[in-house]
């Protein structure tokens, strides 16, 4: 939608919309609604991203699967903290590398000290991840759809 008004005068993109939701729609300032692109057709292709992934908080859970990298324990996003291995204290970085999921306890108990000296091994050593889908801001909300939108099934293959 935001293409859509962004481009919405300029040829050389030309961004089409081909059908709206018909039961949904976005309130406006004056209680002006909307109308939700369901389908939309490009002239040409946006690279979205650059193929790498954002280094953020929630991307560090997802990379460890919101597991804790010392005890195992999953968790839900809210009850889960991210650890330095090598602690800040002593320089060490915020990166891919040097940074795991860790729940609150276990965060607690290696307090500022490597996983060695607190006798807490981690679980896998981090990584800098690839591009995956599950990086995606709206991959949580698009895996949990259980049924495909009427407006979508036209233009998907059938199953």
């Amino acid at each position: 939608m935001v293409w859509y008004f962004k481009y919405e005068k300029d040829h050389n993109y030309g961004i089409d919309i081909i059908d709206f939701y018909r039961n949904d729609c976005i309130l406006g300032t004056a209680n002006k609604k909307f109308p939700i692109p369901a389908i939309a057709k490009t002239k040409r292709y946006f690279k979205v991203n650059s193929g790498n992934i954002v280094f953020s908080r929630k991307n560090i859970f997802v990379r460890d699967e919101y597991t804790c990298q010392y005890c195992g324990t999953q968790f839900e996003y809210r009850k889960l903290t991210y650890d330095h291995i090598v602690p800040k204290s002593s320089a060490g970085p915020t990166t891919w590398t040097n940074i795991v999921t860790a729940c609150v306890p276990c965060n607690s108990k290696k307090g500022n000290r490597t996983p060695k000296q607190a006798n807490m091994p981690l679980l896998k050593n981090p990584i800098k991840p690839e591009k995956r889908l599950r990086y995606l801001p709206i991959y949580e909300y698009l895996s949990t759809i259980d049924e495909i939108p009427e407006e979508w099934r036209l233009y998907l293959p059938e199953y």
